[in-house]
């Protein structure tokens, strides 16, 4: 009986460690580490291109840490916020897979260096964003000139040769503008498309970056407004007129930009997961040429901008 017993316990203890094992070795295995360059984001959804993966979904929370690394040896470290993580940003992130095969984010770790050359590309993203737009929109208008021309063609027989010469010049001019969109595609990659949605513009005056209490006002007005849009995301941009060195200029219009950021956070209404980076635009798209102090004060600018990813917003239909 005693040994029976003493099987029985032997038996329990082992099978006990055995479960045990397996456990800790699956907690284990959740956890992962990757390197890769961020090829899009949208609100919490961050999408990373690695060497194994084309594109891997990084979940991002209030909680992740964002840091950036510099100086000697890499050794100089500053704590950002998700709103850094742009893309065309090589990045190393840490966190755990969910049942999804998605990334829980824990850190991220990136260079220096590489946030102020993705930071450059997300500046100008924008513009070609809205000329992409207007490519699409082209292209759709020829299609729709072209199903036309077909349809004349079946009823017209008579004027069959000329028809044909006018739907083989859409014809070209389709693939014309069809090539033009793959190469600009070509140069932002798989990085995401936006559309605007509403925009707000706050002045500063000449040298400061001090958001005025009428326009603090405005500013949460305007977040109020953006919460209630589906998928939304804000994105601001800030702009310095032509006074001064191209230097100050450019300290100016991102700090400006980031005095801005700073009262859309207080605010309290919008999670850092929906906004963009803030840009620092230096003195690039003037409002109005800076030959009079009005242009100019016009020019010292903030715009904040409701944003929605094509993808929600039924793209180049919207």
């Amino acid at each position: 009986m005693n040994i029976q017993r003493q099987l029985r316990t032997t038996s329990g203890l082992a099978l006990s460690v055995a479960m045990f094992t397996s456990l800790g070795l699956t907690a284990v295995a959740q956890q992962a580490t990757v390197e890769g360059l961020v090829i899009g984001r949208n609100g919490p959804s961050m999408s990373v291109k690695t060497n194994d993966t084309p594109r891997l979904t990084v979940l991002l929370s209030d909680g992740t840490k964002a840091t950036a690394k510099g100086g000697f040896l890499g050794l100089g470290r500053q704590d950002l916020g998700i709103t850094a993580l742009v893309p065309g940003l090589f990045v190393k992130v840490e966190g755990a897979y969910n049942p999804d095969h998605q990334l829980i984010a824990k850190k991220v770790v990136f260079s220096k260096s590489s946030l102020n050359t993705a930071r450059q590309i997300d500046a100008g993203l924008n513009p070609v964003n809205e000329q992409l737009g207007q490519q699409q929109d082209q292209l759709a208008s020829n299609k729709r000139d072209l199903e036309q021309t077909q349809q004349d063609l079946s009823k017209t027989s008579q004027d069959l040769d000329t028809t044909k010469q006018g739907l083989a010049a859409t014809t070209a001019e389709t693939a014309s503008n069809t090539q033009g969109i793959g190469h600009t595609n070509d140069r932002i990659g798989t990085l995401d498309q936006y559309v605007t949605k509403d925009s707000l513009t706050v002045n500063f005056a000449n040298g400061k970056a001090t958001v005025s209490k009428k326009d603090q006002d405005a500013l949460n007005d305007f977040v109020k407004a953006a919460a209630d849009t589906p998928g939304y995301m804000i994105e601001v941009q800030g702009f310095a007129s032509k006074v001064g060195s191209p230097a100050l200029n450019q300290r100016l219009s991102q700090e400006r930009a980031d005095a801005v950021l700073a009262i859309i956070q207080q605010s309290g209404v919008v999670p850092m997961t929906r906004i963009l980076a803030p840009a620092a635009m230096g003195t690039t798209n003037p409002v109005d040429p800076d030959h009079t102090r009005k242009a100019q004060a016009q020019n010292r600018r903030v715009v904040v901008t409701i944003v929605v990813n094509k993808g929600i917003s039924g793209g180049a239909s919207s």
